[in-house]
């Protein structure tokens, strides 16, 4: 689920290059297959327009904010494609994590310290890395009901933050190595 979907080229299967003809000049816009967003929810976070082509040039629809999209798994720079309410492309910077009964837990404030000084990363699923985390010192909500899994010795907890854009998102991040507590000296997080 992420979240706030500001998608990037390191998608896992290139597709094409879309080349569109606008006025004068051809556009290439770089498309990717991301598997892992096939048939994935997302919810609009304001007012926006759905297009009909990575130009963004026509508009084929206006979707209210908190409408919910069904993505393809296509993306580019800054671009997702959805299947539903209507096929289009729309901006990523304007999708967050759908609604699915989850809820804000309790706050924790990533440790400020020179291994956490670039933040964490994060991920939509294990394997599956988002383009941003949560920035050092920020604050961070556990998912109620929570949700974690295990990875190298480390586990990675579900939260809400605020992402680079200044979008909610949701992601896995890093709470520190097995056996550690939140809001425990072991985790990567203090209590807020």
């Amino acid at each position: 689920m992420t979240d706030d979907v500001n998608f990037t080229t390191t998608a896992s299967h290139k597709l094409a290059r879309n080349e569109e003809k606008t006025g004068d000049s051809l556009d290439m816009v770089a498309i990717f297959e991301k598997e892992e967003l096939i048939d994935q929810l997302r919810a609009t976070n304001r007012k926006i327009n759905v297009f009909a082509h990575t130009s963004l040039a026509k508009s084929v629809r206006e979707l209210n904010a908190e409408s919910v999209v069904k993505l393809t798994g296509v993306v580019g720079d800054g671009l997702a494609q959805i299947k539903e309410p209507v096929v289009g492309w729309v901006q990523s910077t304007h999708l967050k994590a759908a609604s699915s009964g989850m809820q804000k837990g309790q706050r924790y404030r990533l440790r400020n310290t020179p291994e956490l000084s670039q933040g964490l990363a994060a991920y939509h699923v294990p394997g599956s890395p988002q383009n941003d985390g949560p920035a050092a010192n920020s604050f961070v909500f556990v998912t109620n009901p929570a949700d974690s899994y295990l990875e190298n010795g480390r586990r990675y907890i579900r939260v809400y933050y605020t992402g680079v854009n200044g979008n909610e998102r949701v992601g896995y991040v890093s709470q520190g190595p097995v056996g550690s507590v939140l809001g425990q000296a072991s985790s990567n997080f203090s209590l807020a």
